[in-house]
C-alpha cells in the first residue's frame, strides 16, 4: 500500500501518519470515474478508529464521492474499500445492511442522497432500517410523498428540485 501521508494531491487533501492499529475504514487504490471524469483515481486511505475524521477539500475533488463508497452506496470500479477488513464493495445488499448500521453520516444541504431519486431517498431507511416487504414500502413513500405534494417528484434528482421541495 501506498504512503498515507497525503490522499489526493490535487485536493491537497491530507490524513494523520498511519498508527499500528488496523483502521476501522481503509480505502485501497480506489478509482472512480462519473460523467466521463475520473473523480477518484487511486485514492489510498486509511480511517483510524476512535477518532473524529474530517474530509475536506475544494468542490468537485470528490469528497462525497469517497463518502458513498464508504458505506456501499457506490461501488467502486477498481479497488478496495475494507470496513474492519471486509471488503464491502463484494457484499450483498443484506450484509451491507449490517455494515451500515455502523454508520453515521452527515451530509451539507438538504440531507438527500444526491444519486437517488426522491422515492429512492424517502425509501431509503425502510429498507436500511425495517424488515418492510418491497410492496409495503412502495404504499408508504407514495403515500408520505402524496402527503407533502410530491408524488409528480418522485422520479427526479435533488438537484431537479426547487429549494422548497427539499426542504418538504
Amino acid at each position: 500500500m501506498s504512503d498515507n501521508s497525503w490522499l489526493c494531491e490535487p485536493c491537497g487533501l491530507e490524513t494523520l501518519p498511519a498508527s499500528d492499529e488496523e483502521p476501522v475504514i481503509r480505502l485501497v487504490d480506489l478509482e472512480k470515474t462519473l460523467d466521463g471524469k475520473k473523480v477518484l483515481d487511486g485514492v489510498n486511505l486509511d480511517i483510524p478508529r476512535k477518532r473524529i475524521t474530517a474530509i475536506i477539500g475544494l468542490s468537485g475533488a470528490g469528497k462525497s464521492v469517497m463518502l458513498k463508497h464508504m458505506n456501499g452506496l457506490i461501488r467502486p470500479e477498481r479497488g478496495q474499500v475494507l470496513v474492519d477488513g471486509v471488503d464491502i464493495s463484494r457484499l450483498s445488499r443484506k450484509e451491507l445492511y449490517h455494515v451500515r448500521r455502523r454508520f453515521g453520516m452527515l451530509f451539507q444541504g438538504g440531507a438527500l442522497f444526491d444519486s437517488l431519486t426522491v422515492y429512492e431517498n424517502v425509501a431509503f431507511p425502510l429498507q436500511e432500517k425495517t424488515n418492510l416487504g418491497e410492496g409495503e414500502i412502495r404504499e408508504r413513500v407514495l403515500s408520505r410523498l402524496a402527503q407533502v405534494g410530491l408524488e409528480e417528484a418522485r422520479g427526479k434528482y435533488p438537484d431537479e428540485l426547487s429549494g422548497g421541495m427539499v426542504r418538504r
